[in-house]
């Protein structure tokens, strides 16, 4: 019998978590998983016996990883119906279950359950005295050469701080890898109308691609404010008048025209409200800016997690 992809992430930080989750799905897509359906506990749409429709495939579908946000512990009865998801998931699906926010899960009696069927990924507080040696480790899964005085500049820049950390390194691959004209070239194709096209076009993956871009061009979030705001507005007055003019190329006027016929007026002011809190948010500092756009651009892509 075929072994199951299951993985279950836990851990204090929830950036680690997040570096984990990715690494697992290139890893599943490099074993053919590829198509990803992304499902957050706390989605006022979101059940487990609507998950449970995803334990088995069929004989035409492609190969699918179940990515699962959990993000309140579940209750006896939905720990139940987990436990039964992982025991019956066809082979055709991998599982990906983030435990965030979560106090005490090695506690839980779900949790402990399980583990009997999923690969127990642990993800480590990273210490001041161990950044280093992450970064020397990142900075090998990313196929970077840096030296150890490199580091210790990144560390002093960042302040260790180890999403900012990160974001350098990336930056630094991406310089390494491309010339400079391929590197203006790949900004050209990571601009945020290309990721405000894809949203509305539909396209998860690229659209989360695009955003994890973004996030190594420095003070990019006003940008993507702008931009988010921009096509739920033309939206809105679309929805008045399907005569409005939008200027744009001809796929993106069709993709813009189709969303605004999908996402009804309740949606739209939930949107509007959740920018404004994004805007308000990052120019408070408060709370974390790129986790908070991801989940806009998840739900906008995939409006059926609302109500």
């Amino acid at each position: 019998m075929t072994e199951r992809k299951i993985y279950l992430i836990h851990g204090p930080d929830e950036f680690l978590i997040e570096l984990e989750r990715n690494r697992l799905v290139h890893k599943l897509k490099k074993d053919g998983y590829e198509e990803r359906e992304i499902f957050f506990s706390k989605a006022t749409s979101f059940s487990f016996e609507q998950l449970m429709g995803e334990q088995y495939g069929d004989l035409f579908s492609s190969k699918k990883i179940v990515d699962l946000r959990l993000e309140n512990s579940p209750s006896k009865f939905d720990g139940e119906l987990l436990e039964e998801f992982c025991r019956n998931l066809s082979d055709d699906k991998g599982l990906i279950i983030s435990i965030l926010g979560i106090d005490r899960v090695k506690t839980r009696a779900w949790f402990k359950k399980l583990l009997n069927y999923s690969e127990d990924v642990e993800v480590k507080k990273i210490w001041p005295n161990q950044k280093k040696l992450w970064l020397k480790n990142l900075s090998s899964r990313f196929n970077v050469s840096i030296s150890d005085e490199e580091i210790d500049l990144i560390i002093e820049k960042t302040q260790g701080n180890l999403l900012s950390s990160y974001q350098e390194l990336k930056m630094i691959k991406t310089l390494d890898n491309h010339s400079k004209n391929n590197h203006v070239t790949e900004n050209s194709n990571f601009d945020i109308f290309n990721l405000s096209n894809s949203i509305l076009r539909g396209d998860l993956e690229e659209s989360l691609k695009i955003l994890d871009h973004l996030k190594l061009q420095k003070g990019s979030e006003a940008l993507v404010i702008w931009g988010l705001f921009r096509e739920v507005e033309r939206i809105s007055f679309l929805k008045e008048d399907s005569s409005t003019k939008i200027i744009g190329p001809f796929d993106y006027i069709d993709n813009i025209k189709a969303k605004s016929k999908k996402l009804s007026d309740i949606q739209i002011i939930y949107f509007k409200k959740k920018i404004a809190a994004l805007d308000i948010n990052f120019k408070s500092g408060k709370e974390n800016f790129w986790k908070n756009a991801e989940r806009i651009i998840i739900e906008f892509i995939k409006p059926e997690f609302l109500q």
